[in-house]
């Protein structure tokens, strides 16, 4: 309430101060009044904002960085609201009745005086070379800017490598350059361009707060996505913030300042405007060279490293890491590729397959099985599922989901390494159904939203090829993540999205995992052929401070003796999905068809990196990282599957692995592709985008995929996987874009049929 205060009672000088200034302006060009009027009330309207925002509650109560904000508006909107009176000043011109009146002065003088000069009236200097001083201006609004960015998120910029944070500086600057001198040296869009990267620097705030991720290319590609899962997060404004809008509009006030001492139009001659604009192109291409020619990654040495982004950016600047990561989406051939070379050497692993463990008498006895009586198989990506027991018991004596923990008639079930962390849900659906591996694309790249998956291998073209009816479930937007075109591409016959969930039980106005398993059993209700689902579940979602649960479903854990909301709120959601599992495995033990269900947790929330770094320390940076990047699986079925049997050991691996894992326990006809997964499996045994793992469970950085230390069998693995994985996803190498963007809807029909065939 205090913020609100200071600020209402800053907005009410500037009103005054505005009004002075406004009755007094000299001259009566109603065009620089307006002018006046519009820069001033920009500023003025961020402190109305502020203060409604704070009254909220959505801003943080300290008032000496509300009272800074508010002294750098009200010195910025005065500013705007005298600029005419200022430009008078810089331009070394006075007010007319000021000389009007020291006219009369001196003609008085003279008359009283007769033969005294009489004195013209006094003009105050003009500035000093004023597009030096707009340049040096510009320079400094590029500094503003730059800090404007980095400080809502970045909260110790004195650890920023100062080269990186000059490359960032003069990237900025040189934006703001071309668009000053491109715009005739006027200020506003320049200023325009600093709101908009401090936008930029609240978003970035925001998405780590929410995901404790910062924001990457990838992610302009799911706007829509992240519009439609948005409302569930409280945008509350840091102390940071309200820095980063001060140096923000200190920034956007020398844009003004530069602008007015920009020549007045009777000065601009046509010469003098084509001068501008050429100098402000060879600012925007030198910018465009720059960012296009030089390599960040490896001549910049700027990388992004995904077990520990945020530290990447905050060492390395917003913007080249974002360029960096940019530059990664472009798909980079291995080390010697050749289809034809990829091709033999995914026939050499397939060959392998069926000389081991394809010929064994289990693998014989689960394909006549299957063979004579197909499955139906269930997929479910249960959102945000994961154990957090594995955190010390959250120092809680948390134990974990106990009924998935506690079944022990599962085919396989294990530890599950994913590529993905507090959010990024596609990327492990992209894993799973394709089983091609994030540890081979760029960080920050989103396969669902910027390739073209239509020729990619997949999970729902293998069943639907094998006769079985194919549905899709997510229980919101069918846009989310471009899902609407990726599973048409991928052979679902129907893909149900929020609507065909209408008046389904929901938590905290999510549609609930048991609905989503209440709609499947319908489907097998409906259809006695074998069906291949796969169920993208909603209800975990985060955030977890909605305080929408209900009392009897809140579960209370004190963590170190301190009970917090968001977490409580997460693991009471965890205790539902589990309730929800056993009424959905109960409800598939009485069934006379035979059915497999493969469940599994995309990523983990966003929290328990802070509970990583404080209870566990002393350990090497891959073990550390890789206990963030997994959740858990099982491979279950309600029937006996021939030459398998339950509850053995845990078997660990990766997503990319899983589908493969899955389609050889029951005994489906394998590609080749699997077959060579689960070689590699052998000597590799998990891999994700944060590292990968050796025969000894040993874990090592994504970063040590070269290193000569590595074993010869796993170095040849690893190389030997990007091969096989950009035969898949790439073939040749061009033309590997999507065509088909997130917000290309399919008219108005939500089931989706390939092809466009009925």
């Amino acid at each position: 309430m205090l913020v609100s205060i200071i600020s209402f009672v800053a907005l009410a000088v500037t009103v005054l101060l505005a009004w002075r200034a406004l009755r007094t302006a000299p001259g009566t060009d109603r065009r620089a009044r307006r002018v006046a009027f519009a820069w001033g009330s920009v500023f003025a309207a961020i402190q109305a904002f502020l203060g409604v925002y704070a009254a909220l509650g959505l801003v943080a109560n300290d008032p000496v960085a509300a009272f800074v904000l508010n002294l750098v508006l009200t010195a910025a909107s005065l500013l705007g609201f005298s600029r005419t009176q200022v430009a008078r000043v810089l331009r070394g011109s006075v007010a007319p009745a000021t000389a009007a009146a020291l006219g009369a002065d001196a003609t008085a003088r003279a008359d009283a005086a007769p033969g005294a000069p009489a004195h013209a009236a006094p003009s105050r200097p003009r500035i000093a070379h004023p597009l030096i001083v707009s340049i040096v201006l510009m320079l400094l609004a590029g500094l503003f800017a730059v800090l404007a960015l980095e400080v809502p998120s970045n909260h110790d910029i004195f650890l920023m490598y100062p080269l990186c944070f000059l490359l960032e500086w003069g990237l900025i600057t040189a934006l703001l350059m071309g668009i000053f001198f491109v715009s005739q040296r006027r200020g506003a869009v320049a200023a325009g361009f600093i709101g908009m990267l401090q936008l930029v620097g609240l978003a970035q705030y925001f998405v780590i707060t929410f995901k404790a991720q910062p924001i990457q290319p990838g992610d302009l590609s799911a706007l829509s996505t992240a519009a439609a899962v948005g409302a569930g997060y409280q945008y509350a404004l840091s102390s940071f913030c309200l820095y980063g809008m001060a140096l923000a509009v200190a920034g956007m006030a020398c844009c003004q300042v530069a602008g007015i001492l920009r020549p007045q139009r009777d000065a601009l001659s046509r010469g003098r405007l084509a001068v501008n604009v050429l100098v402000g192109l060879a600012f925007f291409v030198g910018v465009a060279a720059h960012v296009t020619l030089v390599d960040y990654y490896n001549s910049l040495y700027i990388q992004v490293y995904t077990w520990r982004p945020l530290d990447s950016y905050y060492r390395q600047g917003f913007l080249p890491c974002f360029i960096s990561s940019s530059q990664a989406i472009a798909p980079r051939k291995p080390a010697g590729y050749s289809v034809e070379g990829a091709e033999k050497l995914l026939s050499q692993y397939a060959d392998a397959y069926d000389a081991g463990e394809g010929s064994t008498p289990e693998r014989a006895q689960a394909v006549s099985q299957f063979d004579e009586e197909k499955p139906t198989v269930i997929a479910i990506m249960n959102e945000t599922f994961a154990d957090l027991s594995i955190y010390q018991n959250m120092h809680a004596d948390y134990q974990g989901p106990e009924f998935f923990k506690s079944m022990g008639d599962t085919l396989q079930r294990g530890r599950l390494f994913v590529s993905a962390y507090g959010g990024g849900t596609a990327n492990s659906e992209f894993e799973f159904l394709t089983g091609n591996s994030m540890a081979n694309l760029g960080s920050g790249v989103y396969p669902y939203t910027i390739y073209d998956l239509s020729r990619t291998e997949n999970l729902a073209a293998q069943f639907k090829s094998l006769g079985y009816a194919t549905t899709a479930m997510h229980p919101n937007h069918a846009t989310n993540w471009n899902r609407e075109n990726v599973y048409r591409q991928f052979g679902f016959d129907r893909f149900l999205a929020i609507d065909d969930f209408e008046g389904s039980e929901s938590l905290r106005g999510m549609v609930s995992d048991r609905a989503t398993y209440d709609k499947i059993l319908e489907l097998l209700e409906a259809n006695e052929n074998p069906q291949f689902i796969f169920d993208v579940t909603m209800q975990n979602h985060s955030g977890y401070d909605t305080g929408m649960l209900p009392s009897d479903k809140q579960q209370t854990y004190y963590v170190d003796g301190v009970s917090r909301p968001d977490v409580n709120e997460y693991l009471s959601l965890i205790k539902e999905s589990d309730d929800a599992l056993r009424y959905f495995t109960n409800r598939l033990r009485t069934m006379k068809r035979k059915v497999v269900v493969v469940f599994f947790g995309d990523h983990q929330p966003f929290f328990p990196s802070t509970y990583n770094d404080a209870w566990f320390t002393g350990e090497d940076d891959a073990t550390h990282a890789e206990r963030l990047w997994q959740t858990d699986y099982i491979i279950w079925a309600n029937y006996t599957v021939a030459g398998r049997t339950s509850g053995g050991s845990p078997v660990d691996l990766s997503t990319n692995y899983l589908s493969a894992n899955l389609m050889n326990l029951i005994g489906g006809p394998l590609t080749d592709y699997q077959k060579a997964h689960l070689q590699l499996q052998k000597v590799m045994p998990a891999i994700n985008a944060t590292g990968f793992e050796d025969e000894n469970q040993r874990w090592y950085l994504a970063s040590a995929a070269g290193d000569a230390t590595l074993g010869e069998s796993l170095r040849t693995a690893r190389k030997d996987l990007a091969t096989l994985q950009f035969l898949k996803l790439f073939r040749d190498g061009k033309d590997v874009y999507a065509k088909l963007l997130q917000d290309a809807a399919n008219e108005t029909n939500p089931n989706l049929v390939p092809n466009g065939a009925k």
